[in-house]
């Protein structure tokens, strides 16, 4: 799937779109948005995420669904850079 299809996709299921970027073996500290769901999609290597009380491992080219209001964080675990997409649907 390409970036532009992603947009379309995610636009089309009421997500806004971002482009970011992790640093490798940084992260993306604890947050929770109480209003909207958060997708994320990591385009490669693998990273650590924390969803509440769950922590697990995930390899890139995937989608994460993380739901209003929980505590979150991601974390890079790869050698190299990588860019994230990360959108927002109001609740």
């Amino acid at each position: 799937m390409t970036i532009d299809e992603l947009e379309a996709d995610w636009t089309n299921r009421g997500f806004s779109f971002g482009i970011g970027t992790i640093k490798a073996h940084d992260g993306v500290n604890e947050a929770a948005h109480d209003d909207k769901d958060e997708l994320v999609f990591m385009e490669s290597g693998e990273y650590e995420f924390t969803i509440g009380d769950k922590t697990f491992t995930q390899e890139g080219n995937s989608e994460v669904l993380i739901p209003a209001g929980t505590t979150h964080s991601i974390k890079n675990l790869g050698a190299k850079n990588s860019k994230i997409y990360y959108g927002y649907k109001f609740k």
